[in-house]
């Protein structure tokens, strides 16, 4: 294989590791459930909300390069500030970040049972730890090591649960109903919102191996379609267990759904496998937003006077924190946040591709305009 290849798969690989999280392993399976005998509509829902849009997302950053600085000073300096800094501290220790370490915890404790959270989240910090803080190898570490452990744990839950089904299910919505299940659930992953951010990573990783940014921008694009496509196989490899298992997994919460299709079809190993998967994904993408609210807390906050393995130490003491709240507050709080956010993130993505294929700056007026219809809209219903 050339190198340029290894380098493009390697960023792939931990692109979908990125985006492939705590809810990842939920949305899907629950879509399926709802949606059992016409997965295929919702299947569709979900590409469009769980995959296009972040995706989106990570185009209207590569076409800017990576600078997220140049892209959100769109709509001012200081509103850009204050909005970077409220969705990493969403995205990081005040919210997914800390909720990685309660589901990573709900996974781990099928082989260790008696592990108090306290000291799960102490280990889980000092592990992410030794590998943020080699800089850029994190990367590999993630595509190279984590990211191929996470697609066979996996994908031996998907072909297992699929050849051992207990039955074809029937159809238990309309197809437009399973179509808009699968597009809100898709849209409650929160992927386009950490786009705008782990494509800085992404392009800066393969800026430090390639020679000229028109072959990042190319590597970018190819990286981007690899992750994609894995992310997709996986969902629907996930939608179609959940409508399979319809009838089983009806009464069974969703966070424990994956645990019991495992449990039915690979016995005395399911433990095994369920805990690296769920510990994988929350670790992969635990990492890259430590790394990004890290680097922000170093370069924007403190000015750059804050060694980085400082901050790296203090957002994983606030992760570390926020975790021992529990699972509820943090739902609530994200969910609320993501209501009033979201819509105009997509606004903001797409005029900021027009702006650089057409040239034209309609991302003050769609962004801000967005931000306070979906606000006036909030309180309306309040």
């Amino acid at each position: 294989m050339s190198s340029r290849f290894n380098l493009i798969l390697t960023s792939g690989f931990a692109m979908f590791a990125m985006f492939f999280g705590s809810g990842n392993l939920v949305f899907p399976i629950s879509i399926g459930v709802e949606s059992s005998g016409n997965e295929g509509y919702a299947i569709i829902g979900l590409v469009i909300t769980g995959i296009l849009l972040p995706f989106l997302g990570l185009l209207s950053m590569i076409l800017f390069n990576g600078d997220r600085t140049k892209a959100f000073n769109y709509i001012g300096k200081y509103p850009a500030l204050v909005l970077t800094l409220s969705m990493l501290s969403l995205m990081g220790p005040f919210g997914v970040a800390a909720r990685c370490i309660l589901v990573a915890h709900g996974g781990i404790i099928e082989l260790f049972p008696y592990i108090p959270l306290w000291l799960f989240a102490l280990i889980w910090s000092a592990l992410s730890a030794v590998i943020i803080l080699q800089q850029h190898a994190w990367i590999s570490v993630v595509g190279k090591y984590l990211t191929p452990l996470l697609l066979v744990s996996l994908t031996t839950i998907i072909i297992s649960g699929i050849i051992n089904a207990p039955h074809i299910s029937i159809p238990l919505k309309a197809g437009s109903a399973s179509f808009w299940s699968g597009l809100h659930q898709g849209y409650q992953t929160m992927d386009l919102l950490a786009a705008f951010f782990f494509s800085v990573s992404i392009v800066s990783y393969l800026r430090k191996n390639a020679q000229t940014n028109n072959i990042t921008l190319r590597n970018s694009l190819a990286a981007s379609g690899i992750g994609a496509t894995l992310l997709a196989i996986i969902y629907i490899g996930f939608v179609i267990l959940g409508g399979l298992y319809a009838t089983e997994l009806s009464s069974i919460s969703a966070e424990q759904r994956l645990s019991f299709i495992a449990e039915h079809t690979l016995g005395e190993s399911a433990a095994i496998i369920v805990a690296t998967a769920i510990a994988t994904a929350c670790l992969t993408t635990f990492i890259v937003l430590i790394v990004l609210f890290s680097n922000f807390l170093k370069d924007e906050i403190s000015n750059k006077k804050l060694p980085y393995p400082a901050s790296v130490l203090i957002t994983l003491c606030i992760s570390y924190g926020v975790s021992l709240l529990g699972f509820d507050t943090l739902a609530t709080w994200i969910s609320s946040a993501l209501q009033i956010a979201y819509p105009a993130l997509i606004a903001f993505a797409v005029t900021l591709i027009l702006n650089r294929v057409y040239r034209v700056n309609w991302v003050p007026i769609a962004f801000w305009g967005t931000l306070s219809i979906t606000i006036v809209m909030t309180l309306w219903k309040e």
